[in-house]
């Protein structure tokens, strides 16, 4: 049986170099074009889009850049596997582990505001959630939660959530089941020890801001995100199961044939994977991030301070990889049934860039394709 995952280890570190592929057939959209971007920079990236959509398993691909506030949008291939209806730079997508981004943004925020402390435990803001396990809560902090470090394993593997959710992609699942199948799992290692991927840190971690302040993970992101940034095509949908807006139909890839899973209830990814966004509003969430809108100066540096894992430097909810000029990309990736997506930016937020396959699992990886892309539209004076 093939194990979802919002954000599987594997399919990050699976960098391999798009090859050319003969003839593309596919429908292209492309927004006007920007003196920020070259001439030849646009044309390269449009080559690599191009190549990835014509794949085999790939109906289509999105990708938008904001460079100093220049924007540039590309998209390629079909909305549908059954039409030729192209896929556009504005559509509406699940962004899947992208969500563990602004969960985490939630708790840096509180942190700022001195509600929670990232040296915390889940024992102080959770009692007994973890205790009679042979986890131990009082020696697991939210920082460890949010760097993926904790040692609980992830729910999402657990055969549990897997025989309720493969036959069945409307099921509801309550928090507490998800975090009893993780902390019923063997521990990956002591806490502290080791980076291990995790969504059931997340979901933790959205629990804790309910207990802290009465509201949930959800509605903080509404009010502290979505309506001051203007985030018009960000949701956080609950259990609701279609997408809002226009957007593809997305495929679960399994064995070779492609599985519809555009409707999907995303309560089995709760506050590590369920929000659905736009490659555009991801793009501005990920600049006010790292130009330093959000957060004070040293919590910035907190969230951008990590441990090594083997695709970069994972923080409180965000990865840094290097380019091949060695411009680092602070990101994340997010994979969720249907739909396999990439978006982040360099420290400052002067370059940001979103990347959407409407496929998963997908034999191209979003995260070497975005740097790929990146490296032919940043150019030289981004930092």
């Amino acid at each position: 049986m093939n194990k979802i995952s919002m954000l599987t280890v594997s399919t990050m570190i699976t960098a391999t170099l798009l090859l050319p592929l003969s003839g593309t057939g596919f429908a292209k959209q492309t927004d006007p074009l920007v003196t920020t971007y070259s001439q030849d920079s646009q044309t390269k990236a449009k080559q690599l889009i191009d190549e990835a959509a014509n794949h085999q398993n790939i109906p289509g691909i999105i990708v938008a850049s904001s460079n100093k506030g220049s924007k540039w949008a590309y998209a390629s291939g079909e909305a549908s596997i059954y039409g030729t209806d192209p896929v556009k730079t504005n559509f509406t997508f699940r962004i899947g582990s992208l969500t563990k981004t602004f969960t985490a943004m939630v708790i840096l925020q509180l942190v700022d505001e001195q509600k929670l402390n990232l040296d915390d435990t889940i024992e102080k803001w959770l009692p007994d959630v973890v205790k009679g396990t042979e986890y131990e809560g009082d020696h697991i902090t939210i920082r460890q939660l949010l760097n993926q470090t904790s040692g609980i394993p992830d729910y999402s593997e657990h055969k549990d959530i897997l025989d309720k959710l493969l036959p069945n992609p409307l099921h509801s699942f309550t928090v507490d089941e998800l975090v009893r199948s993780g902390l019923n799992m063997k521990a990956t290692s002591k806490p502290g020890e080791k980076w291990v991927y995790s969504n059931t840190n997340t979901v933790l971690a959205g629990m804790i801001i309910k207990k802290a302040t009465g509201e949930t993970y959800g509605q903080h992101i509404r009010k502290r995100f979505i309506a001051p940034l203007k985030l018009t095509s960000t949701y956080v949908p609950d259990d609701y199961s279609f997408i809002p807006g226009e957007h593809a139909r997305g495929y679960f890839v399994l064995d070779g044939q492609f599985i519809d899973r555009t409707e999907m209830n995303p309560s089995w990814a709760d506050a590590a994977g369920s929000m659905i966004s736009t490659a555009d509003d991801l793009n501005t969430f990920f600049s006010a991030i790292l130009s330093g809108k959000l957060l004070k100066p040293a919590t910035l540096d907190q969230m951008l301070t990590g441990v090594e894992t083997p695709v970069g430097e994972y923080g409180l909810g965000i990865v840094g990889t290097k380019l091949t000029n060695g411009i680092t990309i602070w990101g994340h990736g997010g994979n969720f049934p249907g739909f396999a997506t990439f978006a982040g930016g360099t420290r400052g937020g002067d370059y940001v860039q979103t990347l959407n396959i409407n496929a998963m699992p997908s034999e191209i990886n979003t995260l070497p394709l975005s740097k790929s892309i990146a490296e032919q539209l940043i150019g030289s004076s981004s930092h």
